[in-house]
């Protein structure tokens, strides 16, 4: 049975390690799965350590017939994450084992832009490699075209184990964050439209991620949520803000649709339906008028925008994908 490697950041809280989960305990059907973390959060030593660990731990992979994969399947944001990968990339064509760079990152495209020589070394080292790009849309095929040359596009599955609880109640003056703390997600811009949205409804609060306190006492601050707690608060939210400057493809997003929980979005997200609801990014009153609207009405989103995420279309996708990378090889 052929198998596949997962390396990237899988023990590290955050959307790229549940998709790479699910990937591994969901493989192509008479394909077999396993990680290989290559990232810890903590210290630049933890971090450097873990890469170095992961490193010694394919090293050894390549070098035992019985463990060998047969196609290795990068996971990759920006910056130095790809340079991290970049030598897994390296080792594994070396070995002869096909490689796959799957790229996470809504602002890999802002890197590679933000100077030639990164755009010029990234094409070099993925024809050296023969390594094999993956984006997310058909949004990010399109920009990364200009850049990079061919791509395919493959959408991040919906865990398959996530329902809706029909003991769940919705509280009608929950707004919902879920995020990183980092300016790119549009914290604190969710916090001052909610302080503005709070002038005429004054019971609407903000449950946020991220954070561990506020000046606002309608913040509910929850920190880091573990998986439970996300679903719980998707399921009794009455929207899901997302703000952001820029994702890559925001599982949170998807798994608000499938709870039936309304979504806002930031339009500077491509990676996703244009049938989901958008607001000017950073623009306060257009996302206020667009909240109240949601809020008011109660729409149920158009559940069909998730056929092209569920697991069995993903599986297959990925099946057909990797049984012509051992063709060519």
């Amino acid at each position: 049975m052929p198998k596949v490697l997962h390396i990237g950041p899988c023990q590290t809280p955050g959307g790229m390690a549940n998709v790479m989960r699910i990937l591994a305990e969901h493989p192509p059907q008479g394909w077999e799965a396993e990680l290989l973390s290559s990232h810890v959060t903590g210290s630049s030593w933890a971090k450097w350590r873990a890469y170095r660990q992961a490193r010694a731990s394919f090293s050894r992979m390549l070098n035992d017939s019985k463990n060998r994969p047969d196609i290795v399947h990068l996971h990759t944001a920006a910056d130095w994450s790809w340079w991290r990968k970049r030598r897994f990339a390296k080792m594994a064509h070396r070995a002869g084992v096909p490689n796959i760079v799957h790229i996470h990152s809504g602002q890999f495209d802002r890197w590679l832009s933000s100077s030639s020589n990164l755009a010029n070394n990234f094409r070099k080292d993925v024809s050296a490699f023969s390594s094999h790009i993956v984006v997310l849309s058909a949004s990010w095929q399109r920009i990364f075209g200009e850049l990079i040359g061919d791509t395919t596009v493959v959408h991040n599955p919906l865990n398959p184990e996530l329902s809706i609880d029909m003991n769940m109640v919705r509280d009608p003056d929950k707004i919902l964050f879920l995020g990183r703390n980092d300016p790119i997600k549009g914290g604190v811009f969710a916090q001052e439209l909610v302080k503005k949205l709070r002038q005429s409804n004054p019971d609407l609060f903000l449950a946020m991620s991220g954070i561990e306190s506020s000046k606002y006492p309608w913040v509910h601050c929850l920190g880091w949520v573990t998986e439970e707690e996300k679903r719980e608060h998707l399921s009794t939210a009455s929207l899901l803000l997302v703000p952001s400057k820029f994702e890559g493809q925001p599982i949170v997003v998807l798994e608000a649709l499938v709870l039936q929980t309304p979504v806002l979005l930031s339009d500077t997200i491509h990676s996703l339906s244009e049938l989901l609801p958008r607001a000017r990014y950073e623009d306060v009153d257009d996302w206020k008028n667009k909240v109240e609207s949601i809020i008011s009405s109660k729409p149920k989103q158009n559940q069909e925008i998730l056929l092209d995420y569920s697991l069995s279309s993903i599986r297959q996708k990925w099946e057909d994908f990797y049984q012509e990378l051992l063709i060519e090889a």
